[in-house]
């Protein structure tokens, strides 16, 4: 069995990408420092650099490799959706897709509320836009879209994104409340259901 071998170099820029994410999520991009995540990587300032060229940098390379990904499986889903059941089923992808990732949810979040760095910002965005265009493209080929207007069909997709980052987002008010753990697989099977009967609702309505 051949054993692939990590450079250092790419097992450092590794960690920087993961404590930039923890970060990120949690203080959002103006509010976090190259200095914080050095700190948290375990490496001066100054070995930050020689990675990345400057904290925009990163923050695209932290929104590359852990928002891309998620944006991508949700458009290939849509691309192969074919009846409502398909999209009932894409909160459950989404909440599986955030359940793998503890602070998926919070970057999420942050990107699409922070106002900094524009240009990070206004790719992400684009990301966002094509999954959407492509979902209206296809609910109105299957005549799922009915006569929603393109208001409607917006609201209908930051409700879905709104419950399924809300779900992570507010586990400690969950666990007080007696919930217990939202990455419980019950509790996990139970937003699902949940979301499913919303997005249903709002596609026959």
């Amino acid at each position: 069995m051949t054993t692939i071998k990590v450079s250092k170099g790419a097992r450092t820029r590794a960690r920087i990408l993961q404590e930039a994410q923890n970060l990120f999520a949690s203080q959002g991009y103006a509010g976090t420092s190259l200095r914080q995540i050095a700190d948290a990587a375990g490496l001066r300032e100054p070995g930050l650099y020689n990675h990345f060229g400057s904290k925009e940098d990163l923050y695209e390379a932290v929104l590359q490799a852990s928002l891309r990904p998620l944006v991508n499986k949700i458009s290939e889903r849509l691309g192969t959706a074919n009846g409502l059941h398909d999209y009932t089923e894409l909160p459950a992808l989404f909440i599986d897709l955030l359940s793998a990732e503890p602070h998926l949810a919070a970057l999420l979040q942050q990107a699409l509320q922070d106002p900094e760095p524009p240009s990070s910002r206004e790719h992400f965005r684009n990301w966002i836009r094509a999954a959407f265009e492509q979902g209206v493209d296809n609910t109105t080929h299957l005549g799922l879209a009915g006569d929603s207007d393109r208001q409607t069909l917006v609201l209908n997709v930051i409700t879905m994104v709104n419950l399924t980052t809300g779900y992570f987002l507010s586990h400690q008010t969950f666990a007080a409340l007696g919930g217990g753990d939202v990455n419980d697989p019950d509790n996990l099977a139970r937003q699902k259901q949940l979301l499913r009967k919303v997005i249903r609702a709002m596609l026959i309505s």
